[in-house]
């Protein structure tokens, strides 16, 4: 049987194509239209009585759009009055503090190479990364170019065209000043915003972290910690509201958890690593050592390290205190374990931290981790017609210190004055009362509460009496009670103490190993925790997940090598190894071991993995 030909009439072609083509263009200007719409009726930035020919600043900041406009329009007036001008703002939102780090590093390496070959010089092979390392190279026409870079400070010469860096956290901005973004600026500001009737008004440190130096200086001060949603919880039937970060590992948070990624977001990062730094303390806690013998052992080794000067290596103790850190390194690993398991419980893994309290308070989610203004400001907007709030925001006794939000001069700034001038406004009463003051009140925000903990001293009780006098004049129009002792900063920060030599070094690590262990293999993490909690009629064994993995990767020696993870090795594996090598080695073999805890190849005992079932 032949098959049927259907033959369309010529005109009935010319016909329909017309028709097709007007059909097309009006869904691309449909779309178009769509497009555009934003951007027509977009606000223009407040600029206050700004005009062609005044001043403009350019700033970077990882800062959300309400923070960005009542700065702006606050600065331009405090400006105005101050200085005679107006100036507007010109915001570069360029994404996360890691997105901001890998655009500043490019953008000063091209304009050093661009600065450098104008004189007739020659660029070496691999000066572009040497550029921000924090030591010179070996290389010498490398380190030449290196010292010129960091001996420069003028627009016309190397700049990235952006006067500030604005919000982000200590780790950031120092890791910005060791690649040589930032310079010194603390000696051209006031003397008066640091010190006042004998009194410091932004310590240089507290509770062992890091608040103000030559470069950089905090502004805001963030503790970290939990949000619920009351009627989710209750819905789970969860015998407590969780109030601890362990609470997170519980497995009947599996599928609920809001987490954020850590590479992606810093404040997220930060809380990660308070998570392994608590779990330390406690591992030292329950070996025996209270928190004066931990002070005093810490001590010791800071003297030790000192006198031991460049033959230091990381790890090496007095003798007698040899157990102690031996303790502090099972610590380490305990608050890995602890990171993996809450990892498994993660509903999911967002490149945005404010979107963990949205979802939370909208029940998509039951609990998730957050900075503490996006729990509180997120806590605020989800209170209902009956005056409930339907989510809570809650520090974990002792789980948390409280770092900063630092501002630092760029090198090369174009408007270097005025930047200074926006300092000094952001450590001033003026710009500290946007942070927590109400909308409406006097020298409050005009649109948004913000809902931040100001860094000034003078905003706190104070035994001095002249402070505690203008901090019972500001409380009054607080959006949040500042001197309540679960959120005064001065006081949750006596209740952690931050030993920058226990985690700070492993700060990128801890982004490193969450992306690895729980992101990137995360459905067969999942499918592991689900198997171990599904199978045991009493609890799983401990560790739920088994040892972590050892892999062997090829090292920049051309050997290969054993890599384990442990305190000491891991905030040198970057140096020792190619990452891309390290991760996908790690990554695959922390997927064979979830996947073989599936299977049943990998069979637990309640005193921990016995290894591959014969």
């Amino acid at each position: 049987m032949s098959p049927v030909v259907r033959r369309i009439a010529p005109e009935r072609v010319t016909l329909c194509r017309p028709h097709k083509m007007v059909k097309n263009v009006s869904i691309l200007l449909l779309l178009a239209i769509i497009v555009a719409l934003p951007f027509v009726f977009r606000q223009p930035p407040p600029q206050g009585d700004w005009k062609e020919g005044d001043p403009t600043l350019v700033i970077v900041s990882p800062h959300s759009e309400a923070i960005r406009y009542e700065f702006a329009l606050a600065f331009s007036k405090w400006h105005q009055q101050k200085y005679g001008k107006p100036v507007r703002i010109d915001w570069r939102s360029i994404g996360g503090t890691t997105e901001i780090s890998r655009y500043l590093a490019s953008e000063y390496a091209a304009r050093t190479q661009a600065w450098w070959q104008n004189q007739g010089k020659n660029w070496p092979d691999g000066a572009a990364d040497d550029l921000v390392r924090s030591a010179p190279p070996k290389n010498p026409d490398s380190a030449a170019v290196w010292k010129a870079y960091r001996a420069t400070d003028k627009a016309d010469q190397i700049s990235c065209g952006i006067d500030l860096f604005f919000g982000g956290g200590e780790y950031d901005h120092s890791a910005a000043h060791a690649a040589g973004f930032t310079v010194p600026m603390a000696d051209e500001l006031p003397r008066e915003l640091f010190k006042q009737n004998g009194v410091e008004m932004i310590p240089a440190t507290y509770g062992g972290e890091i608040w103000r130096t030559p470069y950089l200086i905090g502004n805001a001060v963030s503790t970290f910690g939990i949000i619920y949603n009351v009627d989710r919880i209750q819905q789970l039937h969860m015998p407590k509201v969780p109030s601890q970060w362990v609470d997170l590992a519980d497995y009947r948070y599996f599928g609920e958890l809001g987490l954020s990624d850590p590479t992606k977001s810093g404040s997220s990062a930060k809380a990660f690593e308070m998570i392994v730094h608590q779990r330390m303390h406690d591992t030292l806690v329950t070996a025996g050592y209270d928190d004066d013998k931990i002070a005093a052992n810490e001590a010791a080794i800071d003297a030790y390290r000192k006198q031991k000067g460049a033959a230091y290596r990381r790890g090496d103790v007095p003798e007698e205190l040899a157990p102690y850190q031996a303790k502090l390194e099972d610590g380490f690993i305990d608050g890995l374990r602890l990171l993996q398991e809450i990892g498994a419980n993660a509903r999911y893994f967002t490149d945005a931290a404010s979107k963990v309290p949205i979802d939370v308070s909208m029940g998509d989610a039951a609990v998730g981790m957050a900075i503490d203004f996006y729990g509180r400001f997120q806590a605020q907007s989800s209170v209902g017609k009956d005056g409930r709030e339907r989510m809570k925001y809650v520090t974990p006794v002792g789980g948390t210190s409280v770092s900063v939000d630092p501002i630092s001069l760029l090198r090369g700034a174009p408007s270097r004055d005025i930047a200074l001038h926006f300092i000094e406004f952001v450590l001033s009463d003026d710009g500290q009362k946007l942070w927590n003051f109400a909308i409406g009140t006097p020298g409050g925000p005009t649109k948004y509460n913000l809902r931040r903990l100001p860094i000034r001293r003078d905003f706190y009780p104070s035994t001095q009496p002249q402070i505690a006098k203008i901090a019972r004049e500001y409380d009054q129009y607080g959006t949040d009670q500042l001197g309540d002792p679960s959120i005064d900063p001065y006081v949750v920060g006596k209740r952690f103490t931050y030993y920058r030599r226990w985690t700070g070094e492993h700060f990128s690590f801890l982004r490193d190993f969450v992306r690895v262990a729980c992101m990137d293999s995360g459905d067969e993490l999942k499918a592991a925790w689900k198997f171990e909690h599904s199978t045991y009629d009493y609890a799983p064994p401990d560790p739920v997940l088994g040892p972590f993995p050892v892999v062997s990767v090829p090292g920049k020696d051309g050997q290969m090598h054993e890599v384990k993870i442990s305190w000491r090795a891991a905030p040198d594996l970057k140096k020792q190894f190619e990452p891309l090598d390290l991760t996908r080695a790690w990554l695959i073999a922390f997927r064979n071991q979830y996947n073989d805890i599936t299977s049943g190849k990998l069979k637990g005992t309640a005193h921990g993995y016995l290894g591959l079932a014969r």
